[in-house]
């Protein structure tokens, strides 16, 4: 009996020891309410890459887009706005505007013309920003998933 419980209390303290490991409390951000994801985010940020990533039924291809140096996200207090390089046209540029919502923790919500998508916010410090954004499209078996990698 004795044994039992000294391997039930090996196997409890083993436990504790992976679980406590498996994050460290550095690499936790704490949840960024509305005003201060606001603030953490206004302002104009140069587009560094953009992985965009199609997954259909599971099989998934990844796209990566290297920003220019005329490539930049802005965000001000209810709107964001964004110019990138054209896909179509090496001389041509890609513009847009959205409404922002920044009522969501660590998140928030571009929109514009019936459609939307949510950004959440991966990683933040002052001078880089990473944002993902998955969405499914008219098929509900295809996702888009885009990483913003983002700096000041």
């Amino acid at each position: 009996m004795k044994k039992i419980l000294g391997l039930a209390a090996m196997a409890t303290v083993l436990l504790g020891l992976a679980s406590g490991c498996a994050k460290l409390d550095e690499d936790m951000q704490p949840a960024i309410g509305e005003h201060g994801l606001r603030e953490t985010v206004q302002g104009k940020w140069r587009i560094e890459r953009v992985n965009n990533k199609l997954c259909r039924s599971g099989n998934c291809t990844t796209v990566m887009y290297t920003g220019t140096d005329q490539d930049y996200f802005e965000f001000k207090a209810d709107s964001a706005f964004l110019q990138r390089a054209s896909a179509q046209s090496s001389n041509s540029v890609y513009r847009d505007s959205f409404r922002a919502d920044y009522s969501q923790p660590n998140a928030f919500v571009l929109s514009n013309f019936g459609w939307s998508a949510r950004f959440k916010v991966m990683h933040k410090d002052q001078r880089s920003l990473v944002l993902e954004s998955a969405y499914t499209g008219s098929d509900p078996s295809v996702v888009f998933t885009d990483t913003y990698y983002l700096h000041r």
